[in-house]
C-alpha cells in the first residue's frame, strides 16, 4: 500500500505543523509519499494510494473537479479536519461522502461533524507533544533571562496568550479585557503576548496597557522555557478544534482558564473551566465552519484568576497531578500516532488495499 500525506508545504499554518508531527511518527510505520496541496489535484496516481488529505475541506472543495474524474485511480481517502464552530456547512457535508474516514481532534468535533449531518465514519485523532515537553527540566533564564529577571525583580505573575492568527476567533478581545480589569484590581499582573511579528492592531492595544510583546518564531525549547515562566494560560478561544497551546501549557504546568465548552474540556480539568455564553458565528461568512461559538464570561475568570494567584503553589501542585494522572500517557505523540497507525491498517485492510505496512 502506498500512502499519499497530502499538506500545507509551500506555507506554514497550524496543518502543516500539526501534519509534520503525523508524519515524524508515521513514517516508523509506513512508507510514505509527501504532497504539497497545491500540487495534489494536477497529479494522477497509477498505483492507487491511500490517501490522508489535511485539512481535508479546503482541499476537497477547491479541487473536488480533478479529484472526481480521478476517483477510480485512488485507493481511498482519509481526511483529517477540525471545527472552527459549532457547526459545518452543507457545502462541507457534501464532500465527506468521498471519504472512508474522517479524523478530527477532539470529541467536540466529533459532535459538530455528526450533528451537522455527516454519515461518513468520523473518528477522534487528538493533537499531541512529544514527550520532552513533559519531562524537560525548568530552565527559565536560558533564552529569556531578561523576561526573568524583570519578573522576580518586581515579583510579578505573567499571564501568557498565544495570539498567531484569528484576533476574534482565538478571543483577544476577551483576553484584553480581561487583562484590564485584573491589572486595574492587582499590580502583580502583566500580560506575555506572543504574536508571529511585532505589528498588528493587537500590538498596538498591548503597548496601551503595559503588557510584554514576544514576536517572532521560536523553537520548542524556547517556547518551554516561555511556557515555564508563566503562571496562568487565558484559553479564551470562542471556536477551535482542539487549541493546542492550553495543552502545552497544561503540560508546563500553567494554570490554564477555558469556557466550560468546547474542544479543551477532552484535555483540561474541571477547576480550570469557566462560566460561559453562546455568541454569534465564530468565522462570519465562511463555507466551511459556518455555526456559533462559546465566550467565556470575562467577569468570571477575573474571579477565578484572583483565587488561582492568591494560591498559585496549591494550583500548581493540582495540575501536577492532572497532567501526571490524565494527559502524559494520552497525549503523547508515539502513543497518539501509534493508534492512528492501527487504524489506518484495519482501513487497508476494509479497502482492500495491497499490505505493504512496516510494522
Amino acid at each position: 500500500m502506498t500512502i499519499w500525506y497530502v499538506y500545507p508545504q509551500w506555507h506554514r499554518v497550524s496543518f502543516t505543523i500539526i501534519a509534520e508531527k503525523h508524519l515524524k511518527y508515521l513514517k516508523k510505520y509506513f512508507r510514505i509519499e509527501e504532497i504539497d496541496e497545491l500540487a495534489f489535484p494536477s497529479i494522477t496516481p497509477h498505483s492507487k494510494p491511500l490517501v490522508v488529505i489535511h485539512p481535508y475541506f479546503f482541499i476537497m472543495i477547491r479541487a473536488s473537479k480533478q479529484i472526481s474524474r480521478k476517483l477510480h485511480r485512488y485507493g481511498g481517502f482519509i481526511g483529517i479536519d477540525v471545527c472552527d464552530s459549532d457547526h459545518i456547512s452543507r457545502l462541507a457535508v457534501s464532500t465527506t461522502n468521498y471519504a472512508h474516514t474522517l479524523f478530527v481532534p477532539s470529541n467536540f468535533c466529533r459532535e459538530v461533524y455528526v450533528r451537522s449531518g455527516v454519515k461518513t465514519n468520523v473518528d477522534v485523532l487528538p493533537h499531541g507533544l512529544d514527550p520532552e515537553f513533559f519531562v524537560k527540566p525548568r530552565n527559565p533564564g536560558q533564552f529569556f533571562g531578561d523576561l526573568l529577571k524583570f519578573k522576580q525583580r518586581h515579583n510579578l505573575k505573567f499571564i501568557l496568550f498565544y495570539l498567531w492568527h484569528s484576533e476574534y476567533r482565538k478571543g483577544w478581545d476577551l483576553v484584553f479585557k480581561f487583562y484590564n480589569i485584573l491589572r486595574k484590581e492587582r499590580k502583580d499582573a502583566i500580560l506575555v503576548l506572543k504574536t508571529a511579528t511585532p505589528n498588528g492592531p493587537a500590538i498596538k492595544q498591548c503597548k496601551q496597557v503595559n503588557c510584554i510583546n514576544v514576536a517572532g518564531w521560536l523553537s520548542e525549547d524556547q517556547k518551554i522555557e516561555l511556557y515555564d515562566l508563566a503562571d496562568i494560560y487565558p484559553l479564551f478561544s470562542r471556536g477551535g478544534g482542539f487549541e493546542l497551546n492550553g495543552l502545552e501549557a497544561l503540560a508546563r504546568n500553567v494554570v490554564v482558564l477555558a469556557a466550560a465548552k468546547g474542544p479543551w474540556t477532552d484535555y483540561l480539568p474541571g477547576f480550570s473551566l469557566i462560566e460561559y455564553r453562546i455568541c454569534g458565528h465564530v468565522l462570519k461568512d465562511n463555507p466551511i465552519h459556518d455555526g456559533r461559538g462559546f465566550e467565556v464570561v470575562v467577569e468570571k475568570a477575573v474571579d477565578k484568576a484572583h483565587e488561582i494567584l492568591d494560591n498559585l503553589d496549591d494550583y500548581r501542585a493540582r495540575v501536577r497531578e492532572f497532567v501526571d494522572k490524565h494527559i502524559v500517557n494520552k497525549f503523547s505523540w508515539p502513543r497518539i500516532i501509534d493508534e492512528f497507525a492501527h487504524k489506518l491498517d484495519r482501513i487497508r485492510e476494509e479497502l482492500g488495499l495491497k499490505h505493504h505496512v512496516i510494522i
